[in-house]
């Protein structure tokens, strides 16, 4: 991949226009201060901008290209084995109903977080979806939401997500894994086996790909 490679921009529109319209409103500002100020400051940041913005391009490619390369692949485990749970707790091995919680998801500008409210992991019949709210969000970020059946999921598995949060990993076939945080995993795990989705018990290391 080119370092100075721009196609996520290209691909994400509305973060497009944040940018257009922000970096004029961003010097405007710098000039109004040094109007005010006097200060010198203001041009030695508006001389930064450049700086700042190549340095960001250069960290999302390389996060891009970690989040797609095979051989950054971690997954490692990490002695600690979990036990599926000897009743389903909802009653049924289908309605997982809705959990809210974090998230760890590929998305155009490589691996990006989102926080508690805003993923949502669902068990709707066959199909398991770990969405990004509000919409408009996931989409300024390019972040990707998960919309898989059983045959299509390579493992499920309990996990250790970034800055050690306990999580749950959905691995797809051929694609990087999404991480879901932030609830009982033990409980997600039977259901999830009781629908049909490869569920592991042995937790495993995070892995950005």
């Amino acid at each position: 991949m080119n370092r100075w490679d721009l196609s996520w921009l290209k691909q994400n529109r509305p973060l497009l226009i944040i940018q257009i319209v922000g970096l004029p409103l961003v010097v405007a500002w710098f000039l109004y201060f040094y109007f005010q100020t006097h200060s010198p400051t203001a041009f030695v940041l508006i001389a930064l901008l450049p700086v700042f913005a190549g340095l960001n391009v250069l960290r999302i490619n390389r996060g891009r290209e970690r989040q797609r390369d095979p051989a950054a692949r971690r997954d490692v485990y990490t002695g600690t084995l979990l036990s599926p749970q000897t009743a389903d707790p909802y009653g049924s091995g289908v309605p997982l109903g809705s959990r809210v919680g974090a998230a760890d998801v590929p998305g155009n500008l490589g691996r990006m977080n989102a926080s508690a409210p805003l993923a949502v992991l669902e068990l709707n019949g066959p199909v398991l979806t770990l969405r990004i709210r509000p919409r408009f969000l996931s989409k300024l970020f390019g972040m990707r939401n998960l919309r898989v059946e059983p045959a299509g999921v390579e493992a499920i598995f309990a996990a250790k997500g970034r800055m050690r949060y306990p999580a749950i990993c959905i691995r797809p076939l051929g694609e990087p894994p999404f991480y879901f945080l932030l609830g009982d995993r033990a409980s997600i795990l039977t259901t999830l086996a009781a629908a049909g989705f490869p569920v592991e018990w042995e937790e495993r290391a995070y892995s950005p790909s």
